[in-house]
């Protein structure tokens, strides 16, 4: 890829994945060499953590600690008994595997997912650590006098996990990261990204983005299989860029693809050059195109067959207010070149100033430079694999500086 790049490591643990948890260690034998060569090659590592579940047999088919430990824990039900979830793993008798959601106010919980969080950062050495849930499922009203906290939902349960989280990163490396699933507003302020893998739905606008970019880095979509595979990937990978994602969240056999591989990578480049944007910046309106741009459908089997219809062009604006500038991006989803026109006024984008400088930024070519008024009007081809942006900045009259919010 040719740039910082994030794994998303699942399975580092012996246990297998939805079981025995929260026994996530001792990790594979080669997991703590394999993080530090992968960082020194600049791959930051961030492993999967649940943040909500306990298994209620935590050793196989054993009850371990859950019913000493963790039962006191757990959210219950009016009837005293604990909620029970159950996923797709299986125990060794091929039973399902019966987890226990947990209370976020109680210290047990607390303090065994810091404990985790603590070792894979101090002892193991990682960059980030996921911790599962936390942003996407729902509260579960709890019954249970002995936690301390209002019976039934309320407000406690997100306090409870904003202490959790106080408390783990007062702990951790200030160059570690916390993200989680999904998108919960209430945890903004506690985690440095979230995972979008559920963004594939069809008509979807970016209002999150819009509201939140800059504040929180959203990263991900699920990238699957499928007769139009590809134009999906095309298709996900344009929309997560003008949407100010981090694109990807792709298993590494993507690297083996003579397809997908190099639209990826001009995209990965395109948007490591306009990061700026997105984590200092703000969204505004997308240029919009006029002309015959054709719409373009594939399946991203989100859910079964699940096909999605977006424009061929996608196009995304964002701006840093303090340094009046701005990025228009655009990115040609087909495999055909499709022309069109926009026609705008840049100070309806937050732009101050008569004059502007106007850079054209490519992922792999040299930069190209004009100058404009106000009103930026231009007719494009858009090629295929040729995702680009206008960043455009004011010109200042002789003697001032460019003004700024």
């Amino acid at each position: 890829m040719g740039l910082p790049t994030g794994l998303h490591w699942y399975n580092w643990h012996q246990i297998a994945f939805d079981d025995d948890y929260p026994h996530y260690f001792p990790a594979h034998d080669d997991f703590e060499a394999g993080v530090a060569e992968l960082q020194r090659n600049g791959v930051f590592v961030m492993p999967y953590i649940n943040g909500r579940l306990w298994d209620t047999r935590d050793h196989g088919l054993e009850d371990k600690a859950f019913s000493t430990v963790a039962l006191p824990a757990t959210a219950r039900q009016e009837s005293g008994e604990p909620y029970i979830e159950t996923y797709n793993s299986k125990e060794p008798d091929g039973s399902p595997v019966r987890l226990a959601p947990m209370c976020p106010t109680t210290p047990v919980w607390q303090s065994k997912v810091a404990e985790i969080v603590h070792e894979l950062t101090r002892q193991c050495g990682v960059k980030g650590v996921y911790i599962d849930q936390i942003a996407a499922a729902k509260p579960m009203p709890c019954f249970d006098p002995s936690h301390g906290h209002p019976l039934g939902g309320g407000h406690w349960w997100n306090e409870g996990y904003w202490h959790m989280l106080d408390n783990i990163h007062a702990a951790i490396p200030h160059d570690a990261m916390l993200t989680s699933e999904c998108n919960a507003e209430p945890f903004l302020r506690w985690f440095d990204g979230y995972l979008s893998w559920h963004w594939q739905f069809q008509d979807q606008v970016p209002a999150f983005s819009a509201i939140y970019g800059g504040t929180i880095q959203l990263f991900g979509r699920a990238y699957r299989g499928g007769t139009t595979r590809d134009l999906a990937l095309r298709m996900k990978a344009g929309q997560q860029l003008v949407f100010g994602e981090q694109i990807g969240w792709i298993t590494p056999d993507i690297l083996e693809s003579t397809n997908g591989m190099p639209f990826l990578k001009r995209m990965a480049n395109l948007r490591w050059k306009l990061s700026p944007y997105f984590h200092q910046g703000r969204m505004e309106r997308p240029p919009i195109l006029q002309g015959e741009v054709p719409n373009v459908t594939a399946d991203w089997q989100w859910s079964g067959e699940w096909p999605v219809t977006i424009a061929a062009i996608q196009t995304g604006a964002w701006r840093i207010p303090h340094e009046n500038r701005l990025a228009l991006v655009f990115v040609n989803v087909d495999k055909k070149p499709h022309a069109a026109t926009f026609d705008l006024d840049l100070i309806d984008y937050g732009l101050s100033g008569e004059h502007f400088a106007v850079e054209m930024v490519g992922p792999d070519t040299p930069d190209a430079t004009w100058q404009t008024g106000r009103r930026l009007k231009q007719t494009v081809e858009f090629q295929p694999d040729r995702p680009f942006a206008l960043e455009i900045r004011p010109i200042p009259a002789p003697g001032k500086s460019a003004p700024s919010e």
